[in-house]
């Protein structure tokens, strides 16, 4: 409403803050790495505000500076206050042109919802013409280790700073059951900007980040002012990294799991190096930082840990399940696949996935969301048995039986088959493909509070993973991004975690 009574109103109320504006994309880590940021940030002594809720579209922006805002048009306490803002890959160029940032991240650039935004090079394009137009008082943070963000730095006419890993026991090749470097990696950037010959690794830690050059151009990735030394991890959420910057060396204790949150922390402490930001409350935002919403996130109920990691496209949810099972031990897990606009219609992606990795090493498993029958076959196809599989579909099984069963001949039976909802064709070629009885042998409990209930939806889903794994255990919850929407919806309709409104800050 703001945006339409006053289209400027973004340009407005930014142009006040005393310490400006650093803006954070990339296609995975956005959220992690803001609040990496903003928890260093206050730390030093400034007042920050950012869209913590992760809506990075322009009006999510809007929103965060309007409800700081007084009906005069002046931000509340604009003195000492910085944004921090994490933006949708697409939309960064608007953004830049009405904020004005002192700094902008790019944390890497992955294939995600190409639906929407089309392959890693439209993106890439995107990014490269907007890089043009910075001003020089504006400093660049990219991430070394993928060329696809690294090439950005030759054509800035400001200060750039990279972040890289230079600990080469974390490349894949160097690691037990890895085989060849990138086995099952979802490579998404191969070919050089500069000629378009493929790169060669001398070391790759996942997908297309690593160590690399080209052979026939002589482009090589960037040194890094801020690097990971060494990474070790202590337990599954706690990573001890020793960071080397022009000033200081020194070990961090990272808490979250997996590498990909070494690099949104590397991501983060470049940002506060590029603000002149000191080496204490680097160290301390770090340390002390909460998970964000979805991303490690820890709840309890009835005894167990939840543990929600978001994963919505092959690389991401590739290092999920490796930072899941590398130690080799048995989990309970739950998977939430949907097809909503926010998540991207297509999810052809999931068989660019490891779920051969998984095998063997899940104590319990429960797939659900709009395209769970698809998951389930792709899971089949990695070796899981449909029986080792509670599948709850997010439609009635009524509905279910009603399309997977004999269709009627004729004009009218054809019609009905080609008017169903997308996830109901699904299902039905799913369902026929692996087991007509598969989702007919599991017993759907109700919530242990209120009537009983069908079996089917989200709810029944928790409900299923929840009795399955037991007292004292963790369940890991892995949702594309509107199922991690929905469950955070039923754990605040259960009183089991704050509203996301709740403790802004």
């Amino acid at each position: 409403m703001a945006q339409r009574l006053y289209p400027d109103i973004i340009r407005h109320l930014a142009a006040q803050l005393e310490h400006g504006c650093v803006l954070i994309t990339g296609t995975n880590g956005k959220t992690t790495t803001s609040g990496f940021l903003a928890a260093i940030l206050r730390d030093a002594g400034l007042r920050v505000w950012r869209n913590r809720e992760g809506a990075n579209l322009l009006r999510g922006v809007a929103g965060a500076l309007v409800v700081r805002a007084l009906p005069n048009g002046n931000l509340r306490r604009a003195g000492q206050a910085i944004s921090v803002f994490e933006i949708d890959e697409a939309v960064m160029p608007q953004a830049v042109r009405l904020l004005q940032p002192r700094a902008v991240v790019f944390v890497n650039l992955f294939r995600d919802q190409l639906d929407r935004y089309g392959e890693v090079e439209s993106i890439a394009t995107l990014w490269r013409q907007m890089v043009k137009e910075l001003p020089e008082t504006t400093t660049l943070v990219l991430n070394a280790d993928d060329p696809a963000t690294a090439s950005l730095g030759e054509l800035a006419r400001g200060p750039v700073l990279y972040f890289g890993l230079e600990d080469l026991t974390l490349d894949l090749s160097s690691q037990n059951g890895q085989g060849t470097p990138g086995a099952y990696q979802a490579v998404d950037s191969r070919s050089c900007v500069r000629c378009g010959s493929d790169y060669q690794y001398s070391a790759r830690f996942y997908s297309h980040m690593g160590h690399y050059q080209c052979p026939h151009c002589g482009l090589v990735r960037p040194a890094p002012s801020v690097r990971a030394l060494h990474v070790r991890q202590d337990t599954f959420d706690r990573l001890r990294v020793t960071v080397e910057t022009p000033l200081h060396e020194g070990e961090i204790v990272i808490p979250l799991p997996g590498l990909y949150n070494v690099y949104n922390a590397l991501a983060a402490i470049t940002a506060a190096q590029a603000l002149g930001i000191s080496w204490a409350p680097i160290v301390s935002g770090i340390e002390q930082f909460k998970p964000a919403f979805g991303r490690g996130e820890r709840v309890q109920v009835a005894g167990r840990t939840l543990r929600l990691l978001l994963a919505k496209n092959p690389t991401g949810f590739n290092e999920v399940l490796r930072t899941l099972f590398s130690e080799e031990v048995p989990r309970h897990v739950l998977f939430v696949l949907n097809d909503h606009i926010a998540d991207g219609r297509d999810v052809s992606w999931i068989w660019d996935v490891d779920f051969e990795r998984a095998k063997g090493l899940v104590a319990s498993l429960t797939v659900a969301g709009t395209r769970a029958f698809d998951l389930a076959l792709r899971l089949k196809y990695a070796g899981f048995a449909p029986e080792e599989m509670t599948i709850i579909p997010s439609i009635p099984l009524r509905a279910l039986q009603a399309i997977t069963g004999p269709q009627p001949r004729g004009r009218k039976g054809r019609g009905r088959i080609k008017d169903q909802p997308r996830q109901r064709q699904a299902a039905a070629a799913a369902t026929s493909a692996m087991t007509t009885s598969a989702t007919e042998e599991h017993t759907l409990a109700p919530r242990a509070a209120g009537p009983s209930l069908p079996g089917y939806g989200l709810a029944t889903a928790l409900d299923q993973a929840i009795e399955q794994t037991p007292v004292g255990e963790t369940l890991f919850i892995v949702p594309t991004y509107t199922g991690l929407l929905e469950i955070h919806r039923e754990l605040e309709r259960r009183g089991l975690t704050p509203h996301f409104w709740e403790g802004r800050d």
